[in-house]
Formats: structure tokens, sequence, C-alpha cells
């Protein structure tokens, strides 16, 4: 095991600073290269690309955001093209190494310590022993190993981790995290780039997830041990599985889980610009790096969520614990990720900042600079300019000054990260070659119109795929007809295929990767700057005995987020209560991102007639959300997003009707007051072509806007 904390050790291994308060005690463990395998249904632990990347990036991120003493273990296998990893194998995360980390975890830890756990690597699933606990239907998740290929290896099952979280929360008195960027849940990609952190390749008609090889059964404690565990962890919270969309583990209030997917879907990997790794890890790291205030695990969450499932939309990251819970801890607060001008060349107009490949810095990105002193980011006046990195190196990088920048005031300027706010105008789609289709399919031909009216009808949003991740792809069937996938070569949901030869097919194919362009960007939109954010308040609440459609809408029991989503039945009603606290009147809009691709309208439900609900200050507003789900579906999860605003904007031009009715320019033409942010995207969504890669959206001081964001999950 790799032991680096911020201090010198003793002898022993323990941190010197274990005595003086609260210790920080992360085990990171990152694992690309699995050892030879072959499950007994035929599957196999294919190596990954992205694990150890992940850690490499969360371990900067601790070192950046976490104050006082810190100690990391990290347990990683990298994929060097050899046979095994580099590095001495006490640092590999074998099952031995991986067991005993976490004993080593729960004897050093004491009360008031915080313990954060993040696995990249495979997940798994082994039918369960433990049908008591479980339920006959229920089988273990697990870790994987990378020695899982012995079959005297045990995998780290999910009963294993309650037996380590009860020992961490009960005996030792610690404040836990977990972090999981793997799945148990099948499904192979297609097209380029994405890989799953699963098992494939089994036997035909065969779940590749679920190991029956005879194993031993992990060695971490008596089944006695591990029931009482799970019952005791299980009694401080909801009964296990009750709403969550994961069972990774039981939902309790003793620790906090964020889980990559549901247990039905497949987390991913790809590569985010020039680095590769976990995409709910990046989209981890981008908020806890990025947004700028103190922030509790809710907060995080939903911009998670929104990250990932905006680009990835078969992958829905999932949350268990106490929401309101800071991230890090109780007394650990991230603060907005800000670096210092260390450096001026005055002749070139460069500054040199305290960043580089080791926090996550990259070509191309860009810094706002602020005069020296300055710790409120929202306020404009306190800019002096910004520049953009041209040059990086391990922990440093060179930025060019934007024009009009001036080079005397950014001496030891602190540079905020901006990329925070802003949303992509630019989306690449691959054309997916398949190998396997019937003859008689002109598969070239089809693709070469497609990429023409891509280029042209496109207008500059859509582009064809070079590098990288695409955002969509593009696929013909056995039935010759075009299908729009996502990254990971999955269909996009309630969009229909289109025939090759149908009359301007591909005019079609085109406006409806335009359509969810705009769709995804409006689901993007998230501005955690506004110094209106802390004075909103929104409750969702269940309604009186007794009330029906048409009833005054008011009252009811307040409903608590399960997993950092609202859970309701089909055929219900909720109550939305909006309330401002503020001392300024503010106007709001409630708007409602469907499965259908469509953004209707919530509040005020007719923008004919009233562009917004208007709420004096320390007052509220209500209106009812009705839970319906679509023929067909068992369960769907629906974005409210509500827009505030102390200016007289109008948002209705967000609303979009279901894929393939056309969105008419002249309903997006209204006129609108201030022209804030938001406005200026309605303008760059609308034009005739499109020459940015990318938008800020965030708020301004004298153009104040917020966005606050409820997940209803119905089922």
């Amino acid at each position: 095991m790799n032991s680096q904390p911020n201090d010198e050790h003793d002898d022993a291994g323990r941190s010197s600073a274990d005595d003086t308060g609260p210790t920080f005690r992360a085990l990171l463990i990152g694992i690309d290269l699995y050892l030879p395998n072959r499950l007994e249904n035929g599957a196999t632990y294919a190596p990954l690309s992205g694990c150890v990347n992940d850690i490499r990036l969360v371990e900067a991120a601790l070192h950046t955001h976490v104050t006082g003493p810190l100690e990391i273990t990290k347990l990683v296998a990298r994929d060097t093209g050899a046979d095994q990893p580099d590095g001495p194998s006490s640092d590999w995360p074998t099952y031995a190494n991986m067991k005993a980390a976490f004993d080593a975890l729960v004897t050093r830890a004491q009360p008031g310590d915080q313990v954060y756990i993040h696995y990249s690597g495979h997940g798994g699933r082994v039918p369960t022993r433990f049908e008591e606990l479980k339920g006959a239907d229920r089988d273990d998740e697990t870790l994987v190993p990378m020695d899982i290929g012995e079959r005297s290896t045990p995998y780290l099952s999910d009963v294993d981790m309650v037996y380590y979280l009860d020992a961490l929360t009960r005996k030792s008195q610690a404040i836990v995290t977990v972090v999981l960027d793997s799945c148990h849940s099948g499904g192979a990609t297609r097209g380029i780039d994405v890989a799953p952190r699963c098992a494939t390749g089994a036997r035909e008609g065969v779940d590749p997830t679920l190991d029956t090889t005879e194993r031993p059964r992990g060695g971490v404690a008596s089944d006695d041990e591990l029931r009482a565990a799970w019952q005791r962890l299980v009694a401080t919270g909801a009964a296990p599985g009750a709403a969550a969309g994961t069972t990774w583990l039981p939902p309790s209030n003793d620790y906090v889980l964020l889980a990559a997917c549901r247990d039905d879907q497949t987390a991913l990997e790809a590569n985010d610009g020039d680095q590769r790794g976990g995409v709910m890890t990046a989209a981890f790291l981008n908020a806890l790096t990025r947004l700028g205030k103190d922030q509790s695990w809710k907060t995080l969450y939903e911009r998670v969520f929104t990250v990932v499932h905006s680009n990835h939309p078969t992958q829905t990251p999932q949350f268990l614990g106490k929401g309101e819970r800071q991230v890090l801890g109780v007394a650990l607060r991230p603060v907005a990720y800000k670096v210092r001008v260390i450096g001026i060349d005055e002749t070139n107009r460069r500054v040199r900042l305290s960043a580089g490949r080791a926090t996550g810095m990259k070509m191309g990105s860009k810094f706002g600079l602020y005069l020296p002193g300055t710790t409120d980011f929202t306020q404009d006046n306190r800019r002096v300019g910004g520049a953009t990195i041209d040059e990086v190196s391990g922990t440093e990088s060179w930025a060019t000054l934007d024009e009009g920048t001036p080079v005397e005031a950014v001496q030891g300027a602190p540079a905020i990260l901006e990329d925070v706010g802003s949303v992509a105008l630019k989306r690449a789609v691959n054309l997916f070659r398949r190998n396997d289709l019937p003859p008689g399919i002109d598969q070239e031909r089809a693709f070469a119109a497609l990429g023409a009216a891509i280029e042209t009808r496109g207008r500059g949003f859509l582009v064809l795929h070079t590098s990288g991740t695409p955002h969509y792809q593009v696929a013909i069937n056995d039935g010759g007809q075009y299908e729009i996938w996502d990254p990971s070569g999955k269909r996009m949901p309630n969009v229909p295929a289109v025939s090759v030869g149908a009359p301007k097919a591909v005019e079609l194919v085109v406006d409806r990767l335009i359509h969810i362009f705009r769709y995804k960007t409006i689901e993007e939109v998230y501005d955690p700057f506004s110094g209106l954010k802390d004075t909103l308040r929104v409750e969702l609440r269940a309604p009186p005995a007794g009330w029906s459609p048409g009833d005054w809408i008011e009252g009811g029991t307040v409903m608590e987020p399960e997993g950092g989503r609202y859970v309701v039945k089909p055929g219900s009603y909720s109550f939305v209560r909006v309330v401002n606290d503020s001392d300024r009147r503010i106007n709001v809009v409630a708007v409602d991102l469907e499965d259908d691709w469509s953004i209707g309208a919530v509040m005020p439900p007719d923008p004919s007639r009233q562009y917004y609900t208007t709420v004096d200050a320390h007052r509220d507003a209500w209106f009812a959300l009705g839970a319906v789900l679509r023929a067909g579906h068992t369960s769907a999860v629906n974005v409210i997003k509500i827009f505030v605003t102390v200016d007289d904007s109008d948002f209705w031009w967000l609303l979009h009707p279901p894929i393939d009715q056309p969105i008419t320019r002249s309903e997006r033409r209204r006129a609108s007051a201030a022209r804030d942010a938001l406005f200026r995207l309605r303008e760059a969504l609308d034009a005739e072509k499109n020459e940015e890669s990318r938008m800020r959206v965030v708020s301004q001081p004298g153009f104040d806007w917020t966005v606050h964001q409820i997940l209803v999950d119905t089922k």
C-alpha cells in the first residue's frame, strides 16, 4: 500500500498529525489492468484505461480541497502493456491488499476523522448467501480485485463493505463517504472510445455480470458478524432498496454514497478532451472543483446528475445518505478552484498559473482574473480580465491574456476556471460503420449524404467526429434505417428510426440531432454563482388528505428526497413551494424536461398569457406536479427546472416540442428586457451559423438569475 499523507510518518507508518486533531483518511483504488481471467459463464473482466487516471485526479483534488492532516492510501494497477502492473506488488489492488487497506482504515480511524473511499474499476455480482437480508431475488454486488482470475480469490462484496462501514461509523465514529465508479449490470457498448466497467463476452443468453464460479468466501468477518453489521446499518435509514436506484449499499444516514449508475445500467469510461476516465468521476471532480461556494451533497449530486445524464442518457448517477451534509465532510468545505498568477511575460502578454496537469488543467481552459484579495467571484467589477491556457506542464501552465486585459493588473491575481457554467455549442457526431449489415445496404453512400447534411444543415452546431468521445452516433440498422445512438452505442430513447431511402431522410436525421442538442443544452444550464441561489428555497410536498386536482394548492407534508431524487407513484400529485427569502421581488418560471424530448411549461401553465409568476420579498408561490408514465414504461425521471430572475425576462423560449415537431423561430422571438446570459444563449442557439465552441452561462450583477433543479423519479 502506498500511504501519502501531507506530513511526515513515524516508524510505525502513522501520520504524526494523528494526535493533533481529526485526520482526513482516503483510500483510493483504481484498476486498469486485470490479470488474465475467464469466468465460468465465459465472460471476462477486460482491461480498462481510465481508472488509474481517475485516482490520480481524485488525489490531486483532495490535496487542493482538504485542509488539515491528510492521509492517502492508493492501490492502483496501471496497464503498461506488460503482464503485470508497474510498482511494488504491495501497491496492487489484489483482494488481499484491498482487504488489508480496509482493515487498516478501521484500525487507524479515530472519532471525528473523515474517511473517503473512491473505487474506479469493474463491478460484478455473485449469488448471495444472505437471502434473509436481501431477499431471494437479490445478488451480492461486488468490487472486483485485479487477481479475480485466480479461483482462490474472492470478491469484496457489498456485505463486506457494510461490515467495514459499520465499523468505521459505529466503532470509530468517523464521517464516511463512498464513491463507486463501477457497475454490476451488463451492457456492451457499440461505437468508439467508450467502455463499460463490468464483465463482458459471456456465452449466448448468459448474463456476463453474474459470476457463478465456485470461490472461497471472503475472510472479512464471520457470517454472524456480517449479518449483524447489515442489520445495524439498515436500522439507521430506509429499508434496503426501498426507493433507491442502487442496491450497492443499504440506505443509511451514517454515510454518503455516490454511485455511477442504476442497478440496471452500465457505468462508462470515455475520453474528456485529452484525458480518459470514468464519466461519473469526471463529473464529480468537475462539480467539486468548479462550484464556487460551500455546497451540500445534494447540490453536488444535482450537478453530477445533470452533466452525466445530459451527455450519456443511459447512465443515471445515484446518491444515498444525508444530502444536507457538506461535501468531503462536515467541517471541511470545498472552495472555488482558485489558482494564482505566479509569473508574467509582459512582451508576449502571457501569465504563468499555479496549476497543471496534476490538477486537471488542459489546453484551451479559460480563466477569469480578479483583483488580489477577491473572495466573492460573483462580483464582475472585481474581474480584471481573462486568459486562455496554451501550454501545460505537470504543476504549472502558461496562458495568453485576453485582449483588453491590463498586464499591470494581473500580478498575483487569483484566477478562477470559467468553464463552469458554460455549455457546449458544438456537438460531435460519429457515423458508425457496421460490418454486419445485409448485402444491398449501401452504407457508404448513405453516410456520405448524411455527412454532407451535417456540414450544411447542422449550422455549425453539429460537426463530424474526429477524435475523443462523440456526443452522438448515427448507425444504419439491418432494415436500412438511420438510428441515433448515444456515445455508448445505445439507441436514443423515443427517437424513431428513419429509412435511408425515405424522402428528405438525411434532413430529418439532422433536424432530430439539432432538436436533441437544444434539449440537452437547456438541461445542462446550471448557475452556481448567483447571489439569488442562497435566498431561494424549494420544497416538494405531498398534498393533504382529500385533495384533488382543481382544489387550492397549499399545505401538505414536506417530502424528503431519496437518493437525491423525489420518488412518486404514477397518477399521484405533489406540490412545489418556491420561497423567496430575499428582500427583492423575483420572477419565477418552472419547466419540465420530459422523456419525449419536449420541455413543457409547468408554472405559469399558459405562456401566451403570462411570462412568469411574480413572488414578492419573503413570500412564496405554489404549483402542482402530476406524475404520468408513457404507455409501456415502468419508470421515468423528470427534470423540473425552476428559473428565477429579478429582471423582466422571458424564459418561454426554453419551451420545446416533442421530437419531430418543428421549433418555429417566431415562437422564440419574443422581446426580452434583460440582455442577460440566458438571452445570449437564446441568440446563440438561433444563429444561422454557429462559430463558438462553448458559451458561459452564469448570472452577473445587474442581470441576476439562478436555476433550481428537482429530480422526480416516477415508478
